[in-house]
């Protein structure tokens, strides 16, 4: 069952890979319901959560209205994990949010343990350990080494 008490995440439209990566790591990430930034503002306000965006006036909109933000640099996924990672989200596989609507996910019962399923509670998808599963490893693996390379900077 996912955590409601940790951060919650409004991604904007030009971040929306980067919304599904989060949620595959266990946060919280809403989809944006409106395309202008009024919309993402009026969103993030009422839901309680920290807007994720690549576009520097949207930023700049989220502090003159006093609603949390996290602009990102990067437009390679890779980087922008690493960029989360910076501000401490932990980029371990935790699948307890759906990928694409961001609902719960429960543990499907009658599977061994080594090959769990889990279903969203609200869209019905089903999730599994397949042959993908090391390759998202492999990607948050990267975008750790990447993220530790960058705190260790030569003198």
């Amino acid at each position: 069952m996912p955590d409601d008490a940790g951060p919650r995440f409004l991604v904007d439209l030009m971040l929306m890979r980067l919304g599904r990566w989060l949620r595959l790591v266990g946060q919280d990430v809403a989809n944006p319901c409106g395309k202008s930034d009024s919309d993402l503002l009026r969103q993030a306000k009422k839901e309680g959560r920290t807007i994720i965006t690549r576009d520097r006036e949207l930023f700049r909109a989220c502090q003159a209205a006093n609603v949390p933000c996290i602009l990102i640099r990067s437009s390679d996924v890779t980087w922008q994990l690493q960029e989360m990672a910076a501000s401490g989200i932990s980029l371990q596989l935790d699948p307890v949010r759906c990928t694409l609507c961001n609902g719960p996910l429960d543990v499907l019962t009658g599977f061994p343990e080594d090959m769990p399923r889990w279903r969203c509670r609200d869209c019905q998808k089903i999730y599994w350990r397949g042959s993908h599963w090391k390759r998202m490893q492999m990607l948050l693996q990267d975008s750790c080494s990447r993220f530790d390379a960058t705190r260790i900077a030569p003198r």
